[in-house]
């Protein structure tokens, strides 16, 4: 890693650039999972109490969050997935932050204590990345903490035709942290999963 960071240069991104072809291409962030709340909505309310001030969206279409009140950042290089994404939010961060917590915006059950978890393992650490995982999918490669001089990196493997961002982790240098609740990572990509979702808490 290129230089230390402290929790306090960490900022936040909500990547929401996905089509939710499943879903019949509705933004899945804008979905309410509670009490006329979204998703993005639940994640920022949950970022804000894992301490985090500076949160971005990462979206093409910023219409269905633009009641979040927060920036809202496009690709830079549109129709490469995930990548695309990250690379915007480093660039569009890049010099007010030393590091960003990446999490999707399908993600309803994630909290402030597994976001602080995170986040206090890539302090502590000394990988350019943090990774979460769980017994069931080891690798959840969107829920992350990236060193911010990690761009020139994540640009050079766009460059190169890498689409995957687990192996543009391994490029940079991973370490993971162990989950025990497989719930807390469960993301909705289908009308289902959403009613399923919203039965658990009732």
């Amino acid at each position: 890693m290129a230089e230390k960071t402290s929790r306090a240069s960490i900022a936040a991104t909500i990547l929401a650039g996905g089509k939710a072809t499943r879903l019949g291409g509705i933004a899945k962030g804008a979905l309410e999972v509670a009490d006329g709340v979204t998703i993005v909505e639940r994640l920022i309310s949950e970022l804000e109490r894992a301490g985090i001030e500076d949160i971005i969206i990462s979206a093409n279409e910023p219409e269905p969050y633009k009641r979040c009140g927060r920036e809202i950042v496009a690709d830079i290089r549109t129709g490469i997935g995930p990548p695309g994404g990250v690379e915007a939010a480093l660039t569009y961060l890049h010099g007010r932050c030393g590091a960003v917590i990446f999490v999707p915006c399908d993600l309803p059950g994630i909290s402030a204590g597994e976001i602080t978890a995170l986040i206090d393992a890539f302090v502590a650490g000394e990988s350019a990345v943090m990774v979460a995982e769980t017994a069931s999918s080891f690798w959840h490669s969107l829920c992350t903490v990236v060193h911010i001089d990690s761009l020139g990196t994540i640009s050079a493997a766009i460059d190169s035709g890498e689409r995957r961002v687990r192996n543009v982790w391994r490029q940079l240098g991973v370490s993971t942290v162990h989950f025990d609740d497989d719930a807390a990572f469960a993301n909705i990509n289908t009308p289902q999963d959403l009613d399923g979702w919203r039965e658990s808490k009732t």
